[in-house]
């Protein structure tokens, strides 16, 4: 946060203004946010406290959950469900709570699910439970596909959406064409144990490690949910923050289920092979030091136990499903007696547009970063190369998030929606867009929105990442252990090598949202009719 955003976070009223571009939109806020205040419908210390981060920052914290909070997935009390009342109203196009504040208190309106999952049994239609690890609302790479498939299905098919942040567990339908959330639970569960992000201090606890990935009232729930909704079959996207005792549930009641790989969280806690120093591990598992854990000593013993769980889930799915063969061969050399593995390449429907890019005669070269660019996305990295940049030669544009805040390496665009990143780029004008994971991939969407948008790449040789440029020709592939040869590179690339990326831009086809779902169709089909036969 700026200076100036600093100072007005304190005059409520000056920093609404501020940050509103539409005057209209901002009396309504102000007012809003008085609302709010004259009826304590936002808890300052319950915000404050389950969001430290924020009390760090010293912002007024209700001015933080209007502007931030809301779209990070953020509480503004124990009682307010935000996103329920967003999506089980369809008038509500301003933040929830202040809709509320204004409206929605007045006129006596629901703020949470009943929990009452009678009635949703139809016994025509087709019922598949997807589980995922993102929260409505603020999903990313993994949501979308899971929503791209959950969207295109046609009407013969009853949908559930199943999430856990580790601290709430949610269920939503999706029925003529809209969201609806019909079940919420509070739970306190996690098996992140990722070093990803420092302020995680979720932490593996060696003599108890089993434990930790069951919970009694997870399993309680999973049961109910699927008794009742009389699921057909079950779509694991992600297990994160989801006990191993679903798994346990689907082999009890015969229930098949397909499983979607989106990193390496079955291979290793560590989730992304990421050591200690945000170096990609390069499965150097006899001295792992990727996850955190009471006693490092321990690690490998942990990782055996791991292993031999997610073994059991990989054996017992029908189908194990990759978005890469480079993410297959990872697995296979890992788990390599599995006969269910199968690829499945994200599909999206994006717009090709013709290159209008180049290398600069003269001003610096724009290098765009999309996408949430943490450590393992290599924000570390992207310091490293700057603080090479002696004569400025490069301008460096993040599109998206970044952790750490790189601001003052580069010009920060913020987040961005899907359809916008075209628009966005265009107007940015790059010669390249850098994707610089220091770790593997197992796809890269933002590679994908690269070639749409037609734009070179300069990307890590790891993973999809090689395997896709390598392929495609889009691109140039650099060491992410080596920041002088990168910066080299990005300054040394010659018109005519950059115009044969622009020609094989032009030939690339991106495969779409249809194809990618008539393979999930014919395999969702296959189960089925298996069960029943």
């Amino acid at each position: 946060m700026g200076l100036k955003d600093k100072f007005l976070s304190k005059i409520p009223e000056a920093y609404i203004l501020h940050k509103t571009h539409d005057k209209k939109m901002a009396r309504l806020i102000i007012k809003g946010y008085k609302a709010i205040r004259k009826n304590n419908l936002f808890d300052d210390e319950f915000y404050l406290s389950n969001y430290p981060k924020v009390r760090n920052s010293n912002m007024d914290p209700l001015l933080h959950y209007i502007y931030f909070g809301f779209k990070e997935g953020k509480r503004p009390n124990k009682t307010f469900d935000a996103l329920f009342y967003k999506y089980n109203y369809d008038d509500v196009n301003i933040n929830p709570l202040i809709h509320y504040a204004l409206y929605g208190l007045a006129e006596n309106r629901q703020i949470m699910p009943e929990n009452n999952l009678e009635g949703y049994k139809k016994s025509n239609k087709k019922r598949i439970l997807y589980i995922l690890h993102e929260k409505i609302g603020t999903i990313g790479g993994t949501g979308f596909t899971n929503l791209d498939i959950i969207e295109g299905l046609d009407d013969s098919y009853e949908r559930f959406i199943l999430t856990s942040t580790g601290e709430e567990l949610e269920l939503w339908i999706y029925s003529g064409e809209r969201l609806e959330k019909i079940y919420h639970e509070e739970i306190n569960f996690s098996n992140d144990f990722s070093r990803i992000d420092e302020s995680n201090k979720n932490r593996i606890i060696s003599d108890d490690f089993k434990n930790q990935l069951y919970n009694s009232k997870l399993a309680t729930v999973y049961e109910e949910i699927l008794n009742k909704l009389d699921v057909d079959i079950v779509h694991i996207n992600h297990l994160i923050n989801h006990s191993f005792d679903l798994m346990d549930m689907l082999i009890k009641k015969n229930i098949p289920y397909l499983l979607s790989v989106h990193d390496f969280y079955y291979i290793c806690p560590s989730i992304h092979l990421i050591n200690e120093n945000y170096q990609y591990c390069n499965f150097d598992c006899e001295n792992c030091h990727s996850f955190n854990i009471d006693n490092e000593e321990n690690s490998h013993k942990i990782l055996d136990i791991w292993q031999k769980l997610c073994y059991n889930l990989l054996k017992n799915a029908k189908y194990v499903i990759f978005p890469s063969n480079s993410a297959i061969g990872f697995y296979e050399g890992v788990f390599n007696n599995l006969d269910n593995f199968k690829l499945i390449e994200h599909g999206r429907d994006l717009e090709k547009t013709s290159s209008k890019f180049s290398l600069p005669d003269k001003k610096p070269i724009k290098v765009v970063f999309p996408g949430h660019v943490s450590p393992h996305k290599g924000s570390l990295l992207i310091q490293e190369i700057k603080k090479l940049d002696k004569d400025n030669k490069l301008e460096f544009h993040f599109v998206g998030t970044t952790i750490p805040n790189l601001k003052k390496y580069g010009i920060n665009h913020g987040r961005y929606e899907r359809e916008e990143f075209n628009n966005i780029i265009s107007k940015i004008s790059p010669s390249f867009i850098a994707i610089l994971s220091v770790c593997p991939e197992t796809y890269s969407h933002t590679l994908t929105e690269a070639i749409a948008a037609g734009i070179p790449v300069v990307a890590t040789n790891l993973g999809a990442l090689k395997e896709r440029i390598e392929e495609s020709g889009v691109g140039w592939l650099v060491n992410p252990q080596n920041p002088l040869d990168i910066y080299n590179k990005l300054i040394s690339i010659s018109n005519e090598d950059y115009l044969n990326k622009i020609d094989a831009l032009s030939k690339i086809k991106i495969k779409s949202r249809e194809e990618m779902l008539n393979q999930y169709i014919n395999l969702y089909n296959g189960m089925m009719g298996d069960k029943n036969g």
